[in-house]
């Protein structure tokens, strides 16, 4: 357990403090215990889908990160990191998941108003909102064999 002296505690009234371990320069987020617990809660609910398909403002998020992704791609120093938009903003790019829901929701953002997502390159090249297209379905393929030609 870290306790904080007076100097520590003053940023630390209300909002995350971001803290730097000037070893590793690994980034970290300290925010008070009970806004911890409710984002373990936001992260532990299981999403609720709607009958809309995705809603507008989760589908512009969606579409300004994978709109920047080849350019933060390009930058060896963001791969495996993860970037979360609030519409066409960007509004962090973090070592983890974690960090990236802590700033969004510091900021005030409710779950379902942000996207998050890992910096890498998705094998398909297929966004979340898109269908992907296979050159044939399982309903063709039959065990049966091909009738011989008369």
């Amino acid at each position: 357990m870290i306790e904080l002296n007076a100097q520590q505690r003053q940023p630390a009234q209300g909002e995350a403090v971001r803290i730097i371990d000037p070893v590793t320069h690994d980034a970290y987020v300290l925010v008070r215990a009970e806004v911890d617990a409710r984002l373990d809660a936001v992260r532990r609910r299981p999403a609720e889908p709607t009958d809309a398909g995705i809603q507008p403002l989760m589908l512009r998020s969606q579409q300004a990160f994978w709109r920047d992704l080849p350019e933060l791609l390009k930058d060896e120093r963001n791969r495996r990191k993860w970037a979360a938009y609030h519409g066409d903003e960007r509004v962090a790019v973090s070592r983890s998941d974690v960090e990236a829901y802590h700033t969004c929701l510091a900021r005030g953002l409710e779950r379902g108003e942000f996207y998050g997502g890992r910096l890498e390159a998705d094998p398909d090249g297929v966004p979340p909102w898109d269908v992907l297209e296979a050159g044939w379905s399982l309903f063709e393929v039959t065990d049966e064999p091909s009738p011989k030609p008369t």
